[in-house]
């Protein structure tokens, strides 16, 4: 169909003439009937849909127009059915899912744009349910890309309360239809079993993913939540650096929404935080986590102690904008726990302070950070950045009376610490003392005591 398209024209130009076309001859039902011109037409159309499949792999400009058309055509098709008794195209959402699924490599750029009509709520529900019979055959173990793939897909299905109250619908006339959340839910709930039953051995990569799809589409819409106990517990006991904190956040939301206590949960949390941890994808979470694990004023002493040390000293080898978090989580710690307070200590030569604190002791309540000083927090107001420096002179005065808000804070990057300083006032400064009178140095200048000018 493209073959006598110029090279100057792009594939999204060929796909959206193709979509005015087509819309406009289903509109005129010219695809129905037996006669040779429907039946030319009927070909052509799924040709056209075989050229939109194929773009579906392709880059995201290319991918995400071949979703339009699709999607486009399949409300035009709803209207005018092409197939007899068939109200909705289902087919053709089974055919994109196949195409999707069937990639040898997973089409991120696709996937996103088809997430967006999964806030309609019958392309939602119509997904859930082709979903459930696309579902990869055997261990995912054994098919990465593709169960990566349909995990990718679930994570577009969002049964929140925001999407089901606005009760929006691709199709219009679908509106009289009753969309049953109970009834996905069990669909929902189904799905998943299957899935966690075929997660034994997979790789770290989709081991992450299967706990994103759980955190972020899942867990809230489970029948009996408590089920996934063993399975929280294996991720954060086998795995470290982003399974864990994101198998430490599901088990968050058990404690809180089941109550339901898990051991050794704060001594897990405190060895999270490490050098490497600043260059994890989830880091913003774990600070978020942090902050609430700690925010019972009850819990005691020496572990929070063990917790202000670690952040304080973590913040002196942190990117910028980590340290102005860690500071800050350390100023409303010790407004928790006012007994901490005491470890602000006036250490001026941080040379000669003998630290009891042993950052390498796994056990915070064993680490003796309860012993030790602030002493870090002093260093830091020598960084070399100022927003570092001012941050860390809370200890200089009395602490302020309200907590800081590490929200607005989490999402920071090096690039706003240093649009910041560039709207930043500086005074300015005299770089010489002596006005120039000619292009020769002063007299008793230090640099001609080292240099001589040729």
């Amino acid at each position: 169909m493209q073959k006598n398209t110029p090279d100057t024209v792009s594939a999204t130009d060929v796909m959206s003439v193709l979509e005015v076309i087509f819309k406009n001859l289903i509109k005129r039902k010219a695809l129905e009937g037996a006669d040779k011109p429907a039946v030319k037409i009927r070909e052509l159309y799924e040709e056209t849909w075989l050229l939109l499949k194929e773009n579906l792999l392709q880059t995201s400009a290319e991918a995400s127009a071949a979703i339009k058309v699709c999607l486009q055509l399949i409300k035009c098709e709803s209207k005018s059915p092409i197939v007899p008794k068939t109200k909705w195209p289902v087919y053709r959402i089974r055919e994109i899912l196949q195409a999707l699924l069937n990639a040898e490599e997973t089409p991120a750029a696709a996937i996103t744009a088809y997430g967006k009509y999964c806030k309609n709520l019958d392309v939602l529900e119509i997904t859930l349910k082709q979903l459930i019979d696309l579902l990869p055959e055997g261990e995912f173990k054994d098919q990465p890309v593709r169960a990566f793939t349909f995990l990718s897909l679930l994570n577009q299905l969002d049964f929140g309360k925001a999407v089901l109250s606005a009760a929006e619908y691709h199709v219009e006339g679908d509106k009289a239809r009753t969309f049953s959340y109970e009834d996905n839910r069990k669909r929902l709930n189904k799905l998943w079993k299957s899935i966690i039953s075929a997660s034994s051995g997979m790789d770290e990569k989709l081991h992450r993913q299967v706990l994103v799809v759980l955190l972020e589409r899942v867990i809230n819409h489970l029948e009996d939540p408590i089920q996934l106990t063993d399975f929280l517990m294996d991720s954060l006991h086998q795995f470290d650096g982003p399974i864990a904190l994101l198998a430490l956040q599901g088990i968050f939301s058990l404690m809180q929404k089941q109550n339901i206590t898990y051991p050794d949960v704060y001594e897990k949390l405190y060895n999270m935080f490490y050098p490497r941890m600043f260059h994890n994808k989830y880091k913003a979470r774990l600070f978020y986590l942090a902050d609430i694990f700690l925010t019972s004023t009850h819990l005691p002493e020496q572990l929070v102690a063990a917790f202000v040390k670690r952040l304080s000293r973590l913040a002196l080898q942190s990117p910028t904008e980590d340290a102005v978090i860690m500071i800050r989580f350390v100023c409303n710690l010790l407004l928790r726990h006012t007994g901490l307070q005491r470890m602000i200590k006036d250490t001026r030569d941080t040379e000669a302070i003998s630290d009891p604190y042993d950052d390498k002791e796994p056990n915070p309540v064993k680490s003796e950070a309860i012993n030790s000083s602030l002493w870090e927090i002093v260093l830091l107001q020598k960084h070399a950045v100022p927003e570092v420096a001012n941050a860390a002179r809370f200890i200089n005065s009395s602490l302020p009376i309200m907590e800081i808000d590490l929200a607005p804070l989490l999402e920071r990057t090096d690039g706003n610490v240093f649009d910041d300083e560039l709207q930043t006032k500086a005074k300015q400064f005299a770089t010489n003392y002596d006005r120039s009178a000619s292009l020769a140095l002063p007299k008793n200048e230090v640099l001609t005591k080292f240099f001589q000018l040729i």
